[in-house]
């Protein structure tokens, strides 16, 4: 309309100017980031790019935590985060977690931020290497990227910043800076006493890409001469908050299951999802197949933690087939009310519903606990004396060597015998659901809920059964 002034390079103009204040902003944080992250290194101090989430929301992947190694007189304080070697891990592995207790015997308990569970390993005092003062974001998540395979990240971000540097050279109106002339002064003497010689300035483009390559290679330096850390997941949260209680002590049936060597051990404490953790050192993540429920109440008392709830559901406890063993233990704890048959664990050819092999199955029919009922020429099982679908927690163990099978119910021992031959191949362990064979068709899955997984590849003994029981 005439009369009235066109709006459009009024908001034009303003655009350029945040463009342009915007990506200085993006500049000088990114230089700052990067000074922050390397002066304390110039004075020994330790940096430690956190690769996993345990930590969050107070620390996250890809920050870098700057820590300060710890003195002959200096103070542990309980509630102060940490860096020290992994006490749990048979490989060097560097954690960034919470001291959140002094226990009676000198040692300490630790936590991640977003773990609902203590560590396991107690912590010595002499094996806390420093103490977290400075956190630096972002700082690392390109080493985290490189380490993962993330080169699409890394490019984009490389590019970004290129970008932001170029536009930040330029001046609020959006034009580039203008050329400069150099006056050159001479000798009165020379023919050429004064003369003006145009020099052009480095384009915005030019002054810009080396910096921002700069800063990236830095940020890349700083991480690569960190030390990577891991904030690890003891167990999953509900929420990203923290919610770990000091004095809530270590988890006492952990540590006996871990004492010996399980071939996977599954806690199931997961609050949803797909994977299953493994909490032994061999990293079989298993894989949930529609259950019922997750985080229902667990079965330990003094072992902080949830179970899953079956009912049609199951569990592949590890990702790849492993070979079926001569010797093993199958340890779980069971809750349930039905009378139905049901499926608590067994060894099977796939991860289908139905099995072309299956064999060493744990079943409950009519509440009593059966082992050996798998097709044979000549089928040999095992059952308890009395049933145990009364609605209670019950803590299980099957050992078997060379089809001489033992049955332990709540630490002590309920039955034994000879079982029914079991095939040597290749296959999963499972729970919850499955079948005894190809032709022998499906087993009802189990309808209660599970808790605390572990198998072997030895036959535990009777005192180790009750080791378990009673650590609980």
């Amino acid at each position: 309309m005439s009369g009235q002034p066109d709006k459009l390079p009024v908001v034009a103009a303003w655009s350029r100017v945040l463009v342009v204040l915007g990506a200085r902003t993006y500049r000088s944080l990114l230089l700052a980031l990067v000074v922050i992250a390397v002066a304390p290194l110039a004075v020994g101090w330790g940096a430690y790019v956190v690769k996993s989430g345990s930590m969050e929301p107070s620390i996250a992947v890809g920050d870098v935590t700057l820590a300060r190694p710890l003195e002959a007189g200096d103070k542990v304080r309980v509630g102060r985060v940490f860096v020290f070697d992994d006490p749990s891990s048979r490989t060097e592995r560097t954690l960034v977690h919470r001291i959140v207790e002094l226990r009676d015997d000198g040692d300490y308990t630790t936590a991640g931020d977003a773990n609902n569970l203590t560590d396991v390993t107690p912590l010595p005092r002499g094996a806390v290497d420093s103490q977290a003062v400075l956190l630096v974001p972002w700082v690392g998540l390109p080493v985290v990227w490189m380490q993962t395979d993330q080169w699409l990240k890394l490019l984009l971000a490389l590019l970004f910043t290129i970008a932001a540097f170029v536009v930040a050279t330029r001046n609020l109106d959006g034009e580039p800076p203008k050329w400069t002339m150099l006056r050159v002064v001479r000798d009165p003497g020379d023919r050429q006493s004064q003369r003006r010689r145009p020099r052009r300035r480095a384009s915005g483009v030019g002054r810009s890409v080396i910096p921002a390559v700069a800063a990236t290679t830095a940020l890349i330096f700083v991480g690569a001469s960190a030390t990577t850390a891991g904030a690890a997941f003891t167990d999953r949260t509900l929420n990203g908050a923290s919610n770990w209680r000091a004095g809530q002590g270590h988890q006492p049936y952990v540590a006996a299951v871990l004492a010996d060597s399980p071939f996977g051990f599954w806690l199931l404490d997961e609050p949803g999802g797909t994977w299953a953790d493994d909490r032994s050192v061999h990293d079989r993540t298993g894989r949930y197949y529609d259950p019922a429920s997750y985080q229902r109440p667990g079965g330990l008392p003094n072992n902080p933690g949830s179970a899953i709830a079956t009912d049609g559901g199951r569990v592949i406890l590890g990702p790849d087939q492993v070979t079926s063993p001569s010797s093993y233990s199958i340890e779980l704890w069971f809750r349930t009310t039905s009378r139905s048959m049901g499926y608590l664990a067994g060894f099977e050819s796939s991860t289908f519903s139905l099995s072309g092999r299956a064999d060493r199955t744990l079943l409950m029919e009519d509440g009593r606990l059966v082992f050996g009922s798998w097709p044979s020429w000549i089928t040999r099982s095992i059952t308890s004396p009395k049933a145990y679908n009364d609605g209670r927690w019950h803590h299980v163990v099957l050992t078997s060597t060379n089809q001489q099978s033992t049955l332990y119910v709540d630490g002590a021992q309920v039955t034994a015998g000879s079982t029914t031959a079991v095939d040597s191949y290749f296959g999963y362990w499972r729970i919850g659901s499955g079948s005894i064979g190809f032709f022998s068709g499906l087993i009802g899955s189990f309808n209660g809920e599970l808790d605390n997984v572990a198998i072997y590849t030895t036959a535990l003994s009777a005192q180790r059964v009750a080791a378990h029981w009673a650590a609980r």
